[in-house]
């Protein structure tokens, strides 16, 4: 018990600064943009850099979980994504920061598959909502620290770099701590079963192919809001570098934290009734973060409140869905393909949702700013793209759980049948 509590709290930290680190060029955007005389559209190339190689690294990644020990992938992912962060503070061209961003995204994505692999052998089905929950407040808090403050070290040292240096130490330190852990057997915490049956594969699970959407809508919406809320802030609402780190920390840290305390519980309340009442769950949260986020991004210049009471709380609810996509997956998925799996869903998602994002939004604004555009145009034009695109990708995530919801018990129980 008091193992799998530290090495909960030690994945919790690698998590925390995984975050920290992604948040890092969403804070200092506007002068990043300027140094590099930058459009949206390339603003949303950088900020998609280190998803889309997350993405398709993921894959190889997550299966090389599932033939080694998962301390390893992980540890050794968090030991370079932190040089890889110190590197961007270094790098003095574009076109070096924007490789920096590559090898962040390569560590960052072996995170995932191997951490919720192990923590589902640490936690049973109806308890892993919970953890998961603990370990996803490394992604609200880590936001969080970084909104608030990023800006305020780049201000101190007079240059955006300062944080990404600053980032690296504790990265480094954490990884050197993971690599010692001892980690369970595959499967300890699933209920007996024959496990020399051949393996299923994971394209005959068909609540797959719907978790796989989900996570896609969800990181479509995430990513852009983590990448264009600060400039929407201070292009349109006029607040100061510090002052829109703030807000935007209010808006993903703050309400992200809230969500995952709450939804931990709450799922897994929803899963000691069923598979599916998880899911249900979950469709719920996506729905309403849809229309929630939808209400706040129309709010005019004048009413900067409604903005961030409306975007918190779908944000919340958003995040609270976060907290049962891994848990689900490892109710579908055998043990063994377990990192191979969680590792499928974070490429899809990554790919089409987290790199996607960022793009479709710079694009968008880009073409209803027009070219040469003025300050104001520009403001309105990455407002408009981000009311259109954010609660668009809330509504897809909804009708992939909701696609999901209607095999998850059946292929729950065909993961538990015994030879």
């Amino acid at each position: 018990m008091a193992n799998r509590a530290y090495i909960l709290t030690l994945l919790f930290v690698g998590n925390l600064l995984n975050f920290y680190d992604r948040a890092l060029p969403a804070v200092v955007l506007e002068p990043i943009k300027e140094e590099y005389r930058l459009d949206d559209t390339q603003v949303g190339i950088l900020a998609s850099a280190f998803v889309l190689v997350a993405a398709i690294a993921g894959v190889p990644l997550g299966r090389l979980a599932d033939r080694i020990p998962r301390k390893t992938v992980a540890g050794w992912g968090l030991f370079a994504w932190s040089l890889f962060t110190a590197a961007g503070g270094v790098l003095t061209s574009f076109w070096g920061f924007l490789a920096s961003r590559v090898g962040v995204g390569v560590g960052e994505s072996s995170y995932s598959p191997a951490t919720g692999s192990l923590l589902s052998d640490l936690y049973p089905s109806e308890r892993r909502s919970r953890a998961n929950a603990v370990f996803m407040l490394g992604f609200p808090i880590g936001t969080l620290l970084a909104f608030f403050t990023a800006g305020g070290l780049a201000v101190a040292f007079d240059s955006w770099r300062a944080p990404f240096l600053i980032a690296a130490v504790p990265g480094v330190l954490v990884a050197f701590l993971v690599l010692r852990v001892r980690e369970p057997e595959r499967g300890a915490a699933e209920p007996a079963q024959d496990n020399s049956q051949e393996m299923q594969k994971i394209r005959s699970v068909r609540s797959v192919y719907g978790l796989i959407i989900a996570f896609a809508g969800y990181n479509f919406a995430a990513y852009a809001i983590g990448t264009f809320l600060t400039p929407v802030l201070q292009r349109y609402y006029g607040l100061d570098l510090v002052e829109a780190g703030a807000v935007g920390g209010i808006v993903i840290g703050v309400t992200g934290l809230a969500g995952l305390l709450v939804g931990g519980r709450l799922l897994d309340a929803a899963a000691r009734r069923s598979a599916a009442a998880r899911v249900h769950v979950a469709v719920a949260c996506l729905a309403g973060a849809a229309v929630c986020t939808a209400g706040g991004l129309a709010a005019g210049a004048d009413a900067l409140w409604l903005l961030v009471l409306l975007l918190s709380v779908g944000y919340l609810l958003g995040i609270i869905y976060l907290a049962a996509a891994v848990p689900v997956m490892a109710d579908v998925i055998r043990p063994k393909q377990r990192s191979g799996a969680i590792g499928l869903m974070s490429a899809v998602g990554y790919l089409l949702g987290g790199a996607g994002g960022p793009i479709v939004v710079g694009i968008v604004s880009d073409a209803i700013a027009g070219p040469g555009a003025s300050a104001t145009a520009e403001a309105n034009g990455l407002k408009t793209a981000m009311m259109i695109a954010v609660p668009l990708a809330f509504a897809v995530a909804a009708a992939g759980m909701l696609l999901a919801a209607r095999s998850v018990q059946a292929d729950r129980e065909a993961m538990l049948a015994t030879a």
